[in-house]
């Protein structure tokens, strides 16, 4: 096998416990933060393992090259602890396998480890963890093809096995990390989807209860009319239907009504990297309808008992009350605001904005000024903030936007 055929052999053994992964979560739903990243940390292994087991390498090391991309994921994804373990793997492989020097393999990757904390938290976080592990690891390619791979090459054998050494990693890195990118990105896009057809949805059930219900009223119209004409001796023939009628009529709204309460399972979920993730989920939403979103979170960690997938709908929600409320050119802007026992997320938009009628009557079930709302988002996220103990409100000027707030207790 060619080295061109062993590099795409390995970077098959990659992307394919990664694409499971991808295609596992696009068709499952209700996954919350937790199970998704556990299934994350599978694929990682997977991969790992794969490469190990079954991957190609030469007396070059070119192939394995990419035996570090796991590693680069498990960062970008942040995944701390799989991130741990795999660079521990790699530690071992490069030390039995190719018999590099172990000290010089654990500075290597203690200093992977410090350019992930130093750029967890800066603006283009992705595309410098990547690039710093880069420089690391071509630094760590110089030092192994002098002394392991190479002693007695020329200076510019060496200098052009470093410099393809350094290029191969540094695309088949960008190239696996877009590749995942993308179809996480198409999962989340569905994901919203989902989010926005949920309307449709509760739209359909309305539909059908209101018709279960209207069958048995019109039987009893029916038979009150009839009654009218009747004398009070032929009465007892028809009460009994219409009480029946009756009371299907209760035992379909009790259905209705116990199917539509809303439940919340709490756990302690941090807040801050809750709104990153939804922020990612509202990328191509947003960038179909030409939206600048502004996402100003803090770059720390804030836990809260929240039922993660119910807060993620309100969210959700308010985003899509905002991007519909568009006119001309649109921007968003979430902030985060923490004092005392309390944080306060604010999404503001330069909308149209609401009269005070609608300030007054939002909130209330089956009001909506949209063609085709519901009238149910509203009152259905006020509920979810209230059963975290929290409060939801709005402030708006007709014609220049609105500002939804959302009050949150603190652990």
């Amino acid at each position: 096998m060619s080295i061109f055929g062993g590099v795409i052999t390995n970077t098959v053994y990659i992307l394919f416990p990664l694409t499971v992964y991808i295609i596992y979560t696009a068709y499952t739903r209700n996954l919350d933060k937790k199970e998704k990243g556990l299934f994350l940390e599978l694929a990682l292994y997977s991969s790992i393992y794969m490469l190990i087991r079954y991957g190609v390498m030469f007396k070059t090391i070119y192939p394995a090259l990419l035996f570090n991309i796991p590693l680069v994921i498990s960062f970008i994804k942040n995944q701390k602890t799989s991130s741990f373990i795999i660079a521990f793997i790699l530690i071992l492989f490069n030390y039995y396998k190719l018999h590099f020097s172990l000290v010089i393999l654990i500075l290597e990757y203690v200093l992977y480890f410090f350019v992930y904390f130093l750029c967890d938290n800066t603006k283009n976080r992705n595309i410098n963890i990547i690039n710093g592990f880069i420089i690391i690891r071509t630094i760590s390619m110089i030092y192994q093809t002098i002394f392991y791979i190479m002693p007695d090459a020329s200076f510019l054998q060496t200098f052009y096995y470093i410099l393809f050494s350094s290029l191969l990693f540094s695309f088949f890195s960008y190239v696996i990390i877009i590749i995942i990118d993308k179809g996480e990105n198409i999962v989340n896009y569905n994901s919203t989807l989902n989010e926005l057809n949920r309307e449709k949805e509760i739209r359909e059930s309305l539909f059908k209860i209101t018709h279960e219900v209207k069958n048995p009223l019109a039987v009893c119209r029916g038979y009150l009319d009839i009654l009218e004409g009747q004398k009070k001796k032929e009465y007892h023939k028809y009460i009994p239907i219409i009480s029946n009628e009756i009371n299907r009529t209760l035992n379909l709204m009790d259905d209705f009504l116990d199917y539509t309460k809303v439940k919340i399972t709490k756990e302690d979920t941090d807040l801050y990297l809750l709104l990153e993730e939804i922020r990612e989920e509202i990328k191509p939403l947003l960038r179909n309808n030409d939206i600048e979103c502004n996402f100003n979170i803090p770059d720390d960690e804030l836990y809260l008992d929240l039922d993660y997938n119910r807060i993620k709908q309100v969210f959700i929600n308010v985003f899509k009350n905002s991007i519909e409320a568009k006119k001309g050119r649109m921007e968003i802007t979430l902030n985060v605001y923490q004092k005392g026992s309390k944080v306060t997320i604010k999404i503001s938009d330069n909308g149209i904005g609401m009269n005070k009628e609608t300030m007054q009557r939002i909130g209330e079930n089956f009001f909506t000024t949209k063609k085709n709302g519901t009238g149910l988002g509203v009152s259905l996220s006020k509920e979810i903030i209230g059963l975290h103990d929290g409060k939801m409100y709005y402030k708006s000027v007709e014609g220049k936007g609105t500002d939804a707030y959302i009050e949150l207790p603190i652990n």
